[in-house]
């Protein structure tokens, strides 16, 4: 089915000031300047904001309206990212690596400079296949900029309970886990992925770092633990930590004890607490009589933190969203398509949990889920799965070559120590 015949194609709303309503909004008013966007911003704003954490795709898509690379770590706190190191997951003592890269020996480049804490003076203008760590708030701040630029946004400080409440008959739902309207009519519109990865729950501290020329680094750090795993996110002048894990676990003490392993004594009053819905909907569009809605980011899917893959479903529900505003896809070919990236993105985080040798309750659960392994994603390519896989069996990667060689065929790409230089430090 395409969009009816009865909507105003000319018209959409977009309910929500998230994440994904922020993005949401860019794209629309970038990419669809004969459209009028109205953007439905609650009065009371409190996003989820868990993630601070990219992965190039979605600097692909920053790109594509105007945002560079450069812009994000400017404006908003930000720091390189080059790829994930994984500390722990195999077996405790134990390190791995999941560099980005265009090609094969990008990644094994990024990966050595990940082992080494080294970059190239000129990063930016060698490597295209980077992103962010970025402080969230930050990033919404410098949107609203860019927003003040078009002439075809309309913006309603109110909250909606109902779609009865919006005018226009194309509404993107950008409301986060409530899904306030894309699941409104059909309750069992919703599939959990709690079988499979039963993470519900993170435990977040922002803090100043304790010691930057050691702990801000290019990379974000995962680091497993007896009951989930830890993320550090080196941003320009604070460190995050995230305890992902299942809430009936009861890790919060643990988490305390290793963020003060890393600053020093913290306040315990602001760690917060974010509880999530994994899952996906069968269905990411929903027609009523006088309405279209679209459900795009956490009204949609997640998975979990792991691998910055909410924001990468997120870009691609968006871009689903533009082809079907276009009328080049149908409903169908909308929800099978998301459905199917979805799928296949989780079969790649599960590999992260599957391989463990670990050996309690939590660990033990993940030897027993299906996967199909090497399954074809957006996100992930080949060699991404060869650095996971490789990880997890005490083997070298076959494209973990030598590093140094192939850097060395590399004329003018000069080296500093990642804090030492001026650029990369401010």
């Amino acid at each position: 089915m395409a969009l009816p015949e009865n909507r105003n194609k000319n018209r959409v709303t977009v309910v929500g000031a998230g994440t994904s309503g922020y993005l949401t909004v860019l794209y629309l008013c970038t990419k669809f300047p004969d459209k009028h966007i109205t953007w439905i911003y609650p009065e009371v704003n409190q996003p989820i904001g868990v993630g601070e954490a990219s992965v190039p795709e979605v600097q692909e898509f920053l790109n594509d309206l105007g945002i560079s690379l450069d812009d994000v770590v400017r404006n908003c706190n930000g720091n390189f990212k080059i790829g994930v190191k994984f500390v722990d997951w195999w077996k405790k003592g134990t390190t791995f690596y999941h560099p980005f890269g265009l090609t094969d020996e990008e990644s094994v480049e990024l990966e050595y400079m990940m082992q080494n804490n080294i970059v190239p003076e000129n990063l930016l203008t060698e490597y295209s296949d980077l992103a962010s760590h970025f402080d969230v708030k930050l990033l919404t701040a410098y949107l609203d900029q860019k927003f003040t630029e078009f002439s075809n946004l309309t913006i309603e400080r109110r909250f909606v309970n109902s779609l009865d409440e919006v005018s226009d008959n194309i509404v993107v739902d950008c409301t986060g886990f409530k899904k306030s309207f894309i699941n409104q009519h059909d309750p069992n519109n919703f599939v959990r992925i709690t079988d499979t990865i039963p993470n519900n729950q993170v435990f977040v501290y922002r803090a100043d770092y304790a010691d930057k020329t050691t702990q801000q680094v290019p990379y974000t750090t995962m680091i497993a633990q007896d009951y989930g795993w830890i993320w550090n996110i080196p941003l320009a002048d604070k460190i995050t930590y995230g305890y992902v894990h299942n809430s009936k676990y009861d890790v919060k003490q643990s988490f305390i004890d290793y963020v003060e392993s890393q600053i020093g004594t913290i306040d315990t009053s602001k760690i917060n607490t974010v509880d999530m819905i994994t899952g996906r909907n069968k269905n990411h569009i929903l027609h009523t009589d006088t309405k279209t809605v679209c459900g795009v980011g956490l009204s949609s899917c997640f998975i979990e933190p792991l691998e910055a893959t909410g924001l990468y479903l997120t870009v691609f529900g968006i871009r689903l969203l533009g082809q079907y505003l276009q009328q080049k896809i149908t409903d169908e070919v909308y929800n099978k398509t998301y459905n199917n990236e979805f799928d296949a993105v989780l079969d790649f985080v599960v590999a992260h949990y599957k391989y463990s040798e670990r050996d309690n309750e939590y660990w033990q659960h993940y030897n027993t889920v299906g996967l199909e392994l090497y399954r074809p994603n957006g996100i992930f390519p080949d060699r991404s799965w060869d650095y996971i896989i490789a990880g997890f069996n005490d083997n070298e990667c076959e494209l973990k070559i030598k590093a140094e060689s192939i850097l060395k065929l590399r004329k003018g790409l000069h080296f500093s120590k990642w804090m030492q230089h001026a650029g990369y430090s401010k």
